[in-house]
């Protein structure tokens, strides 16, 4: 576990916001999932009471990210003063542009893939003047079309743009699950080393995929204790976040799992 102070926080819900500011103090930091509202009260105490973080979709980064969406990150990234900002590996449209597909569903771990990949996030980091840092997305169903292992596309994406690994441990459960593997054996593909952020989450059963998935309900103990295992093999990890966005959160949920994280993590 590294020694510097890391921040512990969740993702900003707006309905959920004289909470969220009386929990100053437990909440370091909240991730920025929308933009704010203009007729948003709590805002401008928001910006001044917590770091911000970019967690916005600005584009998938297996297409050149037009001018206009580099101008709204960029706008966003000095509104929030963010530190870095973060992205999904994710493929939300086609090439062609002609069909949006979903935007958790991630792309094909290709050779040219990982170039677009490559190219794309190196012109967004110059754009916004900040690191990034990338968040892996779980299959549900598999594609057999693969030219590398998930683990190596990442490792080599971040060795080659700098950029660092956000870990999202429930999408990390998630792909164990539908793969049929250990949860920690799977993780131990990934490169854990070169994390930077560590997303905590929940799931629930969904009766349209007949299975798990990622929900806006708080981490089970499970889930906390296989986070713990992977941030103890997470060297540069900066920060952990409760990524739940939702207006389906009942109040006391994100104090209650910031708290539970903050004491399974030793970071009280």
């Amino acid at each position: 576990m590294p020694a510097t102070k890391i921040l512990v926080g969740a993702f900003y819900n707006p309905h959920l916001a004289e909470e969220t500011l009386a929990s100053a103090g437990l909440i370091d930091h909240l991730a920025m999932a929308d933009p704010p509202e203009k007729n948003d009260p709590y805002f401008p105490q928001i910006r001044e009471r917590f770091v911000l973080l970019l967690h916005d979709y600005i584009h998938q980064l297996a297409d050149p990210i037009p001018p206009h969406a580099l101008e709204r990150a960029r706008q966003l990234a000095e509104l929030y003063r963010t530190p870095w900002v973060a992205e999904h590996c994710q493929c939300v449209m086609t090439q062609d542009g002609r069909f949006n597909v979903d935007y958790v569903f991630p792309p094909l771990y290709t050779r040219d893939m990982l170039r677009r990949y490559v190219e794309n996030a190196q012109v967004l980091m110059n754009a916004l003047d900040r690191p990034l840092a990338m968040e892996q997305i779980p299959r549900y169903f598999r594609a057999d079309l693969d030219e590398m292992r998930e683990g190596e596309f990442l490792r080599e994406f971040f060795e080659t743009t700098g950029a660092g690994f956000l870990l999202d441990i429930a999408h990390a459960w998630l792909e164990a699950h539908y793969r049929g593997k250990p949860p920690r054996e799977y993780l131990a593909s990934l490169p854990l080393d070169l994390a930077t952020e560590l997303h905590v989450a929940g799931v629930t059963d969904y009766s349209d995929l007949d299975g798990p998935w990622i929900a806006p309900v708080e981490p089970s103990d499970e889930m906390l204790d296989l986070a713990a295992w992977a941030f103890d093999r997470m060297p540069k990890v900066r920060a952990v976040t409760f990524d739940a966005f939702s207006t389906l959160l009942q109040p006391g949920a994100i104090p209650r799992t910031v708290e539970r994280t903050r004491k399974r993590l030793n970071l009280v």
